[in-house]
């Protein structure tokens, strides 16, 4: 029996030596796993795609012509919920700086009341209302064209979750108000129309890649999305016709904008 195994001892120290290289990757590919490293590379970048909404009420209030009426207060209240999307791309790639490209958004909001009397209406019962019974409506659909301005060199190299970011570019809004018959008509002058004007966003996005690096990483290798974000942006519309129109509605305005972001 000592016999086999001094004979044996030769083939288990070469066996030992073959296997050893083998063992020591299967051990860094645990290390890689456990550690979240990404195992293989990020794939390429080019767009951006936003949720986005926003407690939204247009400017319409302000317009110097309106003589400190507020015909938008006074039928709808206050703001509305803003939904909207917005697509990028990320055209150019700024070494150590982020990303600059175009992008394009739209939007949708509605607000909806009773409609208001020019002048008070004497009722049969002696009463004086303000009101009718009859329902309006606006809707806006908000539209613009954009130069977006991302600083990701944080996240990048600093591994600071936080981009800020900046948008700037031309609005543009389709609006329709309308009653229970259709749209409206005032002076045979159809409720619908459209205004045009600058769009401005400044942001700050937090990077969601920082909670699980990891599955972050494997969900890049399988469907291509590089980074999702949450976001906060301080929005205006400033649709005043640009010296172009004449004194359009101006249903632009300012908000405080949030959703979500990813890149792919």
């Amino acid at each position: 029996m000592r016999r086999f195994f001094a004979g044996f001892a030769p083939f288990a120290g070469a066996a030992a030596v073959l296997l050893l290289p083998r063992a020591a990757c299967a051990q860094e590919d645990r290390n890689e796993l456990l550690s979240g490293k990404h195992r293989t590379m990020e794939s390429s970048q080019q767009f951006a795609y936003e949720l986005r909404f926003a407690s939204f009420e247009p400017g319409i209030d302000t317009n110097p012509s309106l003589h400190g009426e507020t015909p938008y207060k006074t039928a709808f209240g206050g703001s509305r919920l803003l939904f909207g999307m917005e697509f990028d791309w990320e055209a150019l790639r700024i070494p150590n700086v982020g990303t600059l490209g175009p992008g394009f958004g739209i939007g949708y909001t509605k607000a909806s009341g009773l409609a208001t009397f020019q002048q008070p209406h004497a009722n049969p019962d002696g009463t004086v209302s303000t009101t009718s019974g009859e329902s309006t409506s606006l809707e806006i659909y908000p539209m613009y064209a954009v130069a977006v301005f991302r600083v990701d060199v944080l996240w990048r190299q600093v591994h600071v979750p936080l981009v800020p970011y900046a948008k700037f570019g031309i609005g543009y809004a389709i609006w329709r108000a309308s009653n229970e018959l259709g749209t409206s008509n005032y002076n045979g002058q159809a409720g619908v129309g459209a205004s045009l004007g600058t769009q401005l966003g400044l942001g700050l996005a937090f990077n969601l890649n920082s909670f699980d690096e990891y599955s972050a990483k494997n969900f890049d290798d399988a469907v291509g999305v590089n980074n999702t974000y949450v976001f906060a942006e301080y929005t205006r519309s400033d649709l005043d016709g640009l010296g172009i129109q004449a004194d359009p509605m101006r249903v632009g305005g300012q908000s405080w904008t949030f959703g979500l972001t990813v890149e792919f």
